[in-house]
């Protein structure tokens, strides 16, 4: 591969990613969030199996501390509610509050919309290779620590 394409490649992923972040900067601050609290939120929405402070610390090597003060946050803004784990009352389950997120599922379902429209404009064995390429990248920033 020419190093120019791999340096094209590398140059638009970071422009990506500093508009998504900043994006998501924008969106937390309307929300009365950090942007740390609304990919928390967003995760919480997306995987089902994380649902404890522990978990949380786990998938995103916040340390458990931070993930204290980040829930406490998430539920004064009225998005989580702490509950006792029926298994084990020590332990603490998180649950989303449906009306509190309603106006971000909304905004990110829009958001989908338009992602899906600027998909469509891809091939199928194009996107393939996108899914690829951006599963190798997740990867690379997964074992980056």
């Amino acid at each position: 591969m020419s190093e120019s394409l791999a340096a094209q490649a590398r140059a638009a992923m970071q422009r990506q990613l500093v508009t998504a972040i900043l994006s998501n900067e924008r969106i937390a601050r309307q929300h009365g969030l950090r942007v740390t609290d609304l990919q928390t939120l967003h995760l919480l929405v997306l995987r089902d199996d994380v649902r404890t402070p522990r978990q949380i610390a786990d998938t995103t090597g916040v340390p458990t501390s931070t993930v204290t003060k980040l829930i406490d946050r998430l539920e004064t803004a009225g998005f989580v509610r702490r509950t006792a784990d029926p298994s084990d009352r020590r332990k603490t389950i998180l649950e989303l509050v449906p009306d509190a997120i309603a106006p971000l599922t909304a905004l990110y379902g829009r958001a989908d919309d338009a992602f899906d429209a600027v998909s469509n404009r891809f091939s199928e064995k194009e996107l393939e290779i996108v899914i690829r390429y951006l599963g190798a990248v997740s990867e690379f920033y997964s074992l980056a620590d």
